[in-house]
């Protein structure tokens, strides 16, 4: 059960990051897909689980599967919480990519923190949408609020580029 758990928290990372600067999933209603009944594939070079200390790390070429989501990244590590059956935090690292879709979120690291619902993309964090995209040096998506937070740095603005869709724009009169 709780593989399952924190599986479906790494999909929902990819779930907002994608849609960090407001653009909807196509043909999805809500953010929060339920996807605890599907199956789960996760692949890794080595895992380790450490029981008492309440944590579980993939390293080397990991890639999370479910549904139509797959996470790749170089290292996951699964935090669970005190009484080990709930997912307190995940952290994915080296060259993280996030996929469903036409959707990618992209950066070095990303961290998804359970009790305040944040998902914090950072190195070099991207995430585009067909031909859209956004970028800064720290991607923030707050779930339970729906709203996201987009940070620049000294060497580095925000920056989204978004293509109008066809019919989307209507002529002033």
């Amino acid at each position: 059960m709780a593989n399952r758990s924190w599986i479906i928290l790494l999909i929902t990372l990819l779930l907002a990051a994608s849609t960090a600067w407001g653009a909807p999933a196509p043909g999805a209603g809500a953010v929060h897909k339920d996807r605890s009944s599907l199956p789960i594939t996760v692949t890794a070079d080595q895992l380790k689980a450490d029981n008492k200390g309440k944590q579980a790390v993939f390293t080397g070429r990991v890639v999370a599967r479910q549904d139509d989501v797959t996470i790749y990244c170089d290292r996951l590590e699964v935090y669970y919480g005190p009484s080990g059956d709930q997912v307190d935090k995940i952290v994915a690292n080296g060259t993280v990519r996030i996929v469903q879709a036409d959707r990618i979120g992209t950066g070095g690291h990303a961290v998804y923190e359970s009790k305040p619902g944040r998902i914090t993309l950072t190195g070099t964090p991207r995430v585009t949408q067909g031909a859209d995209s956004i970028t800064g040096t720290v991607i923030t998506y707050y779930l339970d609020e729906d709203r996201s937070e987009v940070q620049g740095g000294a060497n580095a603005r925000v920056e989204a580029v978004i293509h109008p869709r066809a019919g989307s724009i209507k002529p002033r009169k």
